[in-house]
C-alpha cells in the first residue's frame, strides 16, 4: 500500500512537471511571437486608405471659337499623371466629362504601365447638371466662366454615396509631392471645418470685414483659389450653412441655415451673380458667411506663379519646405510670361513613364529651366520647385531600385 502511495505521488510529480515544461515552451512561443510582431509591425497590416481625386475636363473654344478638346485633356492627364506618379498609396482618380471625350480618357489611362495602374484605378462619368438644377439654369452654369467649371460645386451631391472625402484639382496643377501629404489635411481639420482651401495671397490682404468677397481668419483677411480643395463630403453635407444676409443680427438663431445642397447654392447664385463672375467668387462669399467651416489650406499645395513674379506676394512655406502643387493660372503653362512654369508642364506633358525619372523628367525640366527662364524673376524662386521635384524623384527611384 505505501509503494502505491509512493509511485502515485512520482505520477503527480511527473505530470506536472509535463504540465510546467509546457507552460515553459508555450510563454517562450507568445515571448518570440510577441518580438517578431515588434520587429515587424502590428499583427494584422490593414489594408492602405484609397485616396480620391476629383477632376473636371471639357472642351472649350480656342482663339478662333472652334471647340477644342486636345488642350484640356493634355492638361487633366498630365495633372493626373503627377499625382499618380508620385502617390504612395491607392488612388481613384474621378474623371468627369463630355461624352465625347470620354473613350479618349480611358484609351491614354489604359496605356499607363501596370506598375503604375496597380496602384491606382479610375472612373469615368459624364458631366451631368441636369440631376441637379433647374432646366432654366443648366446653360449658364455649363458655361458660367469656363466650361463645366462650376461642377466642382456639386461635387459633394455627386460622389457621396462612391466616398466621404476626395481632392479637388483644376486640370492646370503639377503634383510635385506626394498626394498623400495633401490627402492628411483631412485629419488636420478640426471638427467643424468641411474643406482645406488655400488663399490667394501669401499675407493678409486689407479691407472690410464686412465686405462678403473677403473671408476672415485669425492672420487676418484672405480670399481662397479653388484650384486645389480638399473636401470632406460627410461634413459639408450635414453641417448647417448660413444663408447670406444684409444685416449683421444679434439673436444668431434667426438666421436662416441650410444644408449644402441646391438649397445653398441657388440663393446664393440669385443673389450673387453679377458679383461672382465664376464659381470661385461665389464659394469665397459662401465661407465668408461661414469661416469656421473653413481650413485655410498651406499655400504650398497652391503654387501659384503669381507668387513667382515679385516679392510683394510670396509663399514663405513653400519658400521654406518646397511646393507640393504647383499651379499655372492665366495660362502660365503655356504661354512665355513664366517659362519657369512652362517647363514643369510641358516636362510632365511629355514624360511617359518611363523608370528613370532623373534622365526623362528632372533633367529636361532643369535644361529648359536654364535655357528658357535665364533673367527671369521666377528662376530666382525655382528652388521652391525645384526641391520638391528632385526629392520626389529620387524617393521613387531608390523604390524602384
Amino acid at each position: 500500500m505505501g509503494c502505491l502511495s509512493f509511485e502515485c505521488k512520482r505520477c503527480r510529480l511527473f505530470r506536472i512537471n509535463i504540465i510546467l515544461l509546457w507552460i515553459g515552451v508555450v510563454s517562450v512561443a507568445c515571448v518570440t511571437v510577441n518580438w517578431i510582431i515588434l520587429q515587424t509591425g502590428s499583427r494584422s497590416t490593414s489594408p492602405p486608405e484609397v485616396m480620391h481625386l476629383a477632376a473636371v475636363s471639357c472642351g472649350r473654344p480656342n482663339y478662333q471659337g472652334i471647340r477644342d478638346i486636345k488642350k484640356p485633356m493634355d492638361q487633366t492627364l498630365t495633372m493626373i499623371k503627377s499625382a499618380s506618379l508620385f502617390a504612395h498609396n491607392p488612388l481613384h482618380i474621378h474623371i468627369f466629362t463630355e461624352n465625347d471625350m470620354i473613350s479618349m480618357f480611358q484609351t491614354e489611362i489604359d496605356a499607363w504601365p501596370a506598375r503604375v495602374r496597380s496602384r491606382v484605378t479610375y472612373s469615368i462619368r459624364s458631366v451631368d447638371y441636369e440631376r441637379y438644377l433647374p432646366p432654366k439654369l443648366i446653360t449658364q452654369w455649363k458655361k458660367w466662366y469656363k466650361p463645366c467649371g462650376s461642377f466642382r460645386l456639386l461635387l459633394p451631391m455627386v460622389l457621396k454615396d462612391v466616398t466621404s472625402a476626395a481632392i479637388y484639382s483644376d486640370s492646370d496643377v503639377i503634383f510635385i509631392k506626394p498626394i498623400d501629404e495633401l490627402w492628411a489635411q483631412l485629419k488636420e481639420m478640426d471638427e467643424r471645418q468641411v474643406a482645406a482651401i488655400s488663399p490667394t495671397a501669401g499675407h493678409p490682404l486689407g479691407g472690410s470685414k464686412l465686405n462678403e468677397n473677403f473671408i476672415s481668419h485669425s492672420t487676418g483677411l484672405f480670399q481662397i483659389n479653388t484650384g486645389v480643395m480638399v473636401l470632406n463630403f460627410t461634413r459639408m453635407l450635414s453641417s448647417d450653412w448660413l444663408l447670406f444676409h444684409d444685416e449683421p443680427k444679434s439673436d444668431q438663431s434667426e438666421l436662416r441655415r441650410v444644408k449644402y445642397g441646391i438649397d445653398l447654392l441657388l440663393p446664393y447664385y440669385d443673389e450673387y451673380k453679377e458679383k461672382a463672375e465664376h464659381d470661385q467668387k461665389l464659394l469665397n462669399i459662401m465661407f465668408h458667411f461661414n469661416p469656421s467651416l473653413l481650413r485655410q489650406l498651406p499655400c504650398s499645395w497652391n503654387f501659384k506663379n503669381n507668387f513667382c513674379q515679385d516679392e510683394d506676394n510670396t509663399c514663405p512655406v513653400a519658400e521654406r519646405g518646397g511646393a507640393g502643387a504647383v499651379h499655372g493660372i492665366t495660362s502660365a503653362f503655356f504661354n512665355d510670361v513664366n517659362p519657369t512654369f512652362r517647363a514643369l508642364y510641358e516636362s510632365f506633358l511629355q514624360y511617359d513613364f518611363e523608370t528613370n525619372l532623373d534622365k526623362y523628367l528632372l533633367q529636361p525640366y532643369l535644361q529648359q529651366l536654364a535655357e528658357t527662364a535665364e533673367g527671369t524673376f521666377c528662376l530666382t524662386k525655382s528652388h521652391v520647385i525645384t526641391t520638391s521635384l528632385k526629392s520626389s524623384v529620387r524617393r521613387l527611384m531608390s523604390e524602384d531600385n
